[in-house]
């Protein structure tokens, strides 16, 4: 019988409050423009998608090498408590796991390798001559999540009751619905209201405590 965890990563397995792609931003020097991106991005994001092409031009001229860089920096400094022991335990009971996200491919790159990951997807900027161009080469939003979701559970034949979707803001919602939804340390009431499971600690063990 297949089993599947999927992750968010921001705010879940990655501890930060304004999400990895803007972190790196500002390790680059770009602290005003993400500021400003920021504040725009809260004022839209309840009404659907918004704001990855901005932000991708945000890094426009920039060597890739440094992104990659800053994305490394990020991911030793603000794994979310619990991380790997938790997914090291998933994967002894049984279960795959795969993590899909808005943040960017040198993130979710480096968490593949790291923790293991079955499969992951996130933005992917263009570069020319390792520099770059501050287009998208691969958009991934909410609703994207939500359809690479619906193929992979496909594929693999795995039953709702036997998925586990583990988010924390309005952005987790589309892939909730496939799934069994742990809403991990999150301030929004209206993804409490849609989960199945509420968790508050921030430590990911804690979801060791539902998923058996």
């Amino acid at each position: 019988m297949e089993k599947l965890v999927v992750f968010d990563v921001d705010g879940v397995l990655i501890d930060t409050k304004i999400g990895s792609f803007k972190e790196i931003g500002i390790l680059l020097g770009k602290e005003k423009e993400i500021k400003e991106h920021a504040e725009e991005y809260e004022r839209r994001k309840h009404l659907g998608p918004w704001g990855l092409d901005e932000l991708a031009m945000i890094f426009k001229g920039i060597e890739e090498e440094k992104a990659e860089k800053a994305a490394k920096e990020i991911i030793e400094r603000q794994l979310m408590n619990g991380t790997e022991e938790t997914l090291k335990e998933l994967k002894k009971r049984g279960y795959q796991l795969i993590s899909y996200s808005s943040s960017p491919s040198w993130i979710m790159n480096l968490l593949r390798e790291k923790l293991s990951f079955s499969e992951v997807c996130g933005n992917t900027l263009e570069t020319k001559n390792k520099i770059i161009t501050g287009k998208l080469l691969e958009k991934v939003d909410r609703y994207t999540k939500a359809e690479k979701l619906k193929k992979f559970i496909i594929k693999n034949k795995i039953d709702k009751k036997n998925i586990f979707v583990v988010g924390d803001s309005v952005t987790d919602l589309p892939i909730a619905e496939l799934g069994r939804f742990i809403a991990f340390n999150s301030d929004n009431q209206k993804v409490k209201e849609k989960a199945e499971f509420i968790l508050d600690k921030k430590d990911l063990r804690e979801v060791l405590n539902i998923i058996n």
